[in-house]
């Protein structure tokens, strides 16, 4: 009985002692920091479909993320945490936005703005600006804004624009393309993919370069397409970030940075009221 209790209480020391060195260790800025990212695309008076997401019900849910004491965090806010440790909010996350909707910047942005936030819009560098998809001769709709159009809102730190590929969101059914988003296509050898992957990186680089006042330094992969191979290509040419799709927390780590690489976002549809988006959120992040 002796031993038993002994070893009991031996084992609640261990814990204890394990317990206070990581509040410790965080308390000196180590550990690690869940990040929670939320992916959006276009705005809209009413939603036909979960995807578009209703004027009301963005502003329901911004405003509940920061009634929940959520801060909005940047790009480049979370590499200069993992890179110098440089501390975050305590709730922090980080809004993203694909392929470029002028619903963004006329819908969302005003309301970020209004609610102290902000966030990151993933760009589909060949629809930029224009009216036209160049591949078929058809309207573009939803429409897309243009950097000139994005550049106030830049400038104010409500948005900034980033990476969706300049022209690999597609697959092969769309038959402009054999290519699936930005993986390799069969039979296609390294070197061509290779080619094929700087020569797109080059073409969205060119188009931003002077137009957009942010570095460029993150990518969301088309359709979550990805593979390390291709994370680790796009690294070696200086994107700093990477997004999937995936439904996951991020979990940024000082000086690690793997953690930046191939990170999750939780999609978040017309469907989530702000309160269930808080609380998806404070389960995942551990609040």
């Amino acid at each position: 009985m002796t031993r038993r209790y002994l070893a009991a209480l031996l084992a609640l020391l261990t814990v204890m002692v394990l317990l206070l060195a990581d509040i410790w260790y965080v308390a000196r800025g180590g550990g690690c920091c869940r990040l929670p990212v939320l992916m959006y695309h276009h705005f809209a008076q009413e939603s036909p479909y979960g995807t578009i997401v209703s004027f009301d019900k963005f502003r329901e849910q911004m405003t509940a993320l920061r009634d929940a004491g959520y801060q909005a965090v940047t790009i480049p806010q979370i590499i200069d945490y993992v890179e110098n440790e440089t501390p975050l909010p305590e709730k922090p996350v980080l809004i993203t936005m694909d392929d470029g909707y002028t619903s963004n910047l006329v819908n969302a942005a005003p309301v970020l703005e209004e609610l102290g936030l902000r966030a990151t819009v993933f760009v589909i560098g060949v629809n930029e600006g224009e009216e036209i998809y160049i591949h078929n001769g058809e309207p573009l709709s939803p429409p897309r804004f243009s950097y000139e159009e994005a550049a106030p809102w830049v400038e104010k730190g409500v948005i900034d624009v980033q990476s969706h590929t300049f022209d690999m969101h597609q697959v092969a059914s769309y038959g402009y393309s054999c290519r699936d988003g930005m993986l390799a296509m069969d039979g296609e050898t390294d070197e061509d993919y290779h080619r094929a992957l700087l020569a797109d990186l080059e073409q969205f680089s060119r188009r931003r370069a002077g137009r957009v006042s942010t570095d460029l330094i993150a990518l969301a992969f088309p359709f979550g397409y990805y593979n390390r191979g291709l994370d680790d290509a796009l690294l070696a040419e200086g994107i700093a970030v990477t997004f999937t799709i995936d439904e996951r927390i991020n979990r940024l780590t000082p000086h690690d940075g793997r953690c930046l690489r191939m990170m999750g976002r939780f999609n978040v549809t017309e469907d989530c009221s702000g309160e269930e988006l808080v609380r998806r959120l404070n389960w995942s992040a551990g609040h």
